[in-house]
């Protein structure tokens, strides 16, 4: 069964994915069993913008995009999906439903925000959770309050007196910690929600936006969730492509980028990746990485050609100290 993963989808107006030059991206995606992406943005028309850097909506017309891409599951734990409040949100449940979109990583509390999609293809059954470590104040779920499933950070600062001696200014080291009860929590509905499913995939909202490097805490966290029972760790936020981790039986995507992105215009040319994950039974059987680039005027997905495959080989190996991977094509192919 093979499943399809990509990054950040930010649409804000319709289009036509059967159009070219960008039909060998949604190809790709759509010949998939199963297509899975995070939406960054909700749709409606309630509520009112939050005091932030960037505050997201589209008309509620434009989710029939999502049916055109073919996606089977959208995760909706992010930092944008309550950028305008609760009542966005819960009207972004209401038209997925409605659409029969299946969604996971937000709901009317706790319960709902964690609550698990199981789908069924070729025989293998497979659950989707969603989580987000990307906090805007108040959009985390609780036991009584709507919001995203959420991973709780703290963040501190490591000085060095003696550095600072020596060079004053030095900066400090970023240590970022998760919270242990989400981490239990988190781990906990993953074992239970193994003992229903062939596999599980967390995507997860995560890392730090346009850093090349990661994020201290999310190496641990990814790999605790794959001792859990995780198969598959989908990671995205940061709008740029990082490495890849093989760990133990699963995979951990870090960021796989953005695949559409209308809003942004001097994000154009960023990269990313579309993952294609062969699933057995009982592993990952094959993984590759194929890689595309967000068009200059349209803000859709480019896949790219055997030079652009050949750039994101050599930058996986940089990314990705301990993997094997393999040209083919296109794409590149992680030795398993």
């Amino acid at each position: 069964m093979r499943l399809a993963a990509v990054g950040d989808i930010m649409i804000d107006h319709s289009f036509s994915p059967s159009n070219p030059p960008f039909n060998r991206a949604f190809q790709i995606t759509s010949g998939a069993d199963l297509f899975l992406a995070n939406l960054e943005i909700p749709f409606g028309t309630v509520g009112s913008p939050k005091e932030k850097m960037y505050a997201y909506r589209c008309e509620p017309s434009v989710a029939k995009v999502l049916l055109a891409l073919g996606v089977d599951v959208v995760s909706l734990a992010n930092n944008h999906m309550l950028d305008y409040g609760e009542e966005v949100m819960l009207q972004t449940l209401g038209i997925l439903t409605r659409m029969r979109i299946p969604h996971v990583g937000a709901g009317r509390n706790m319960k709902e925000a964690s609550r698990p999609i199981f789908l069924r293809r070729r025989g293998i059954r497979v659950a989707f959770m969603s989580l987000a470590a990307t906090l805007p104040l108040g959009a985390a779920a609780s036991e009584n309050r709507p919001g995203i499933a959420p991973v709780h950070v703290s963040t501190s600062y490591e000085v060095d007196p003696t550095s600072l001696q020596e060079q004053p200014g030095d900066p400090p080291k970023i240590r970022t910690r998760v919270d242990i009860g989400d981490e239990d929590r988190i781990c906990s509905n993953i074992r239970e929600v193994k003992g229903k499913a062939d596999h599980v995939v967390v995507g997860i909202h995560w890392g730090i936006a346009f850093a090349k490097q990661r994020a201290e805490y999310q190496q641990p966290l990814a790999r605790r969730m794959i001792e859990a029972g995780a198969s598959l760790i989908v990671g995205h936020h940061p709008h740029i492509r990082h490495g890849i981790e093989c760990y133990r039986k699963g995979v951990i995507l870090y960021s796989l980028g953005d695949f559409i992105f209308h809003d942004r215009a001097e994000m154009t040319g960023e990269s990313g990746i579309v993952a294609t994950v062969e699933l057995h039974r009982s592993k990952i059987r094959e993984l590759r990485l194929w890689p595309i680039s967000v068009d200059a005027k349209a803000g859709l997905p480019v896949l790219g050609d055997g030079r652009e495959g050949k750039q994101l080989l050599e930058e996986m190996r940089q990314l990705s100290p301990g993997e094997d991977f393999n040209l083919d094509g296109e794409s590149v192919k992680v030795i398993l």
